[in-house]
């Protein structure tokens, strides 16, 4: 589609905020972060209350919540869901312990994370199913990275330390191949995952990416693979060839640090949330212009704004209302 035809595009997409409930002592909760199941059917988001929704995906609306209260001993900082299987999710918060759930609410598994030399309080940040569901990545405060083999008892197949404070990683759409982490002193390195005979694997740094002045804050990568976007602290967004691991664009029109990226499931769209007061927007990948700006996203008084497309439709959920509510985006049959 042409550029003027991208913007009329969103032009038909209607909002329908999703009806959440008030658990004891959650007023005026905010959501944190949010993930969607490989096949559009469930939403998972975690809120300030310490509490984890979990709703239905209809083609009209989200339905029938279930609530998980206090899943952790501080709120929900990071979700996965495992694209092997529809109905199970990862979560971690700020502790030493990895959670698998069911959709259901159901506590399927504990993984208590623990370095290898017994050292040092684990508090866990970050969680992330490889892309084919046989690798699960848990990142800790202290930049470690964990791997665990999901098909073998979720047992730790690897564990090292980055050099840096990890903001954000990424598997790529190759299995369980490759991933990148972004930094906290603005670069970005890519790492290949390597099985080894003995049932444990290593990651090779492959390449350190630069070009960003403060950290980068999140990386995401283009479902078909072709590209990935770094967003970083100074409001800088650069999108990178794949094939060449070299910036072919940037995006830096708004004078405001980014927080989430998200990238529509042909690879057309990026999503940019901003920590301040911006708006979240929308760009075309091609032009890198900008074509929408999503209404009520601004930021809450405690969490950031945060957009997630759908993987298997043109549609996407984002926190609005100050971040107090979650609205599903979606194209008006009309």
């Amino acid at each position: 589609m042409s550029l003027a035809s991208n913007r009329s595009f969103f032009k038909n997409f209607i909002p329908s905020a999703a009806k959440d409930t008030v658990v004891s002592g959650g007023q005026g909760s905010e959501v944190i972060t949010s993930s969607i199941n490989l096949t559009g059917t469930r939403i998972v988001y975690a809120r300030t209350d310490k509490t984890i929704r979990i709703w239905k995906s209809t083609q009209e609306r989200l339905v029938d919540p279930l609530v998980i209260e206090h899943p952790h001993t501080r709120a929900v900082e990071s979700i996965s869901f495992n694209p092997k299987t529809e109905f199970t999710f990862a979560t971690v918060g700020r502790d030493d312990v990895v959670k698998i759930w069911r959709c259901t609410g159901v506590l399927e598994k504990e993984i208590t994370v623990s370095r290898d030399s017994g050292e040092g309080k684990v508090a866990c940040s970050l969680v992330s199913y490889s892309t084919d569901g046989e690798l699960l990545c848990a990142i800790d405060r202290d930049s470690t990275v964990y791997l665990y083999a999901v098909s073998d008892g979720y047992r730790k197949v690897c564990e090292m330390v980055l050099p840096e404070r990890v903001y954000a990683m990424s598997w790529f759409n190759s299995g369980h191949s490759f991933f990148m982490c972004g930094l906290s002193n603005g670069t970005a390195h890519l790492y290949k995952v390597e099985d080894a005979a003995d049932s444990v694997v290593s990651c090779g740094l492959r390449h350190v990416l630069k070009g960003h002045r403060s950290a980068v804050t999140d990386v995401a990568i283009d479902p078909r693979g072709k590209y990935f976007v770094l967003g970083s602290n100074e409001g800088v967004v650069s999108v990178w060839e794949t094939a060449t691991m070299l910036c072919s664009k940037v995006i830096s029109n708004t004078d405001d640090g980014v927080s989430h990226i998200s990238i529509s499931r042909d690879g057309t769209y990026v999503a940019v949330s901003y920590d301040n007061g911006s708006s979240i927007k929308i760009f075309e990948y091609e032009s890198a212009e900008q074509i929408y700006e999503v209404p009520n996203s601004a930021v809450g008084k405690l969490t950031l704004t945060s957009l997630q497309w759908f993987p298997s439709k043109t549609a996407f959920v984002y926190t609005s209302d100050n971040s107090r509510s979650i609205t599903l985006m979606k194209k008006s049959e009309k």
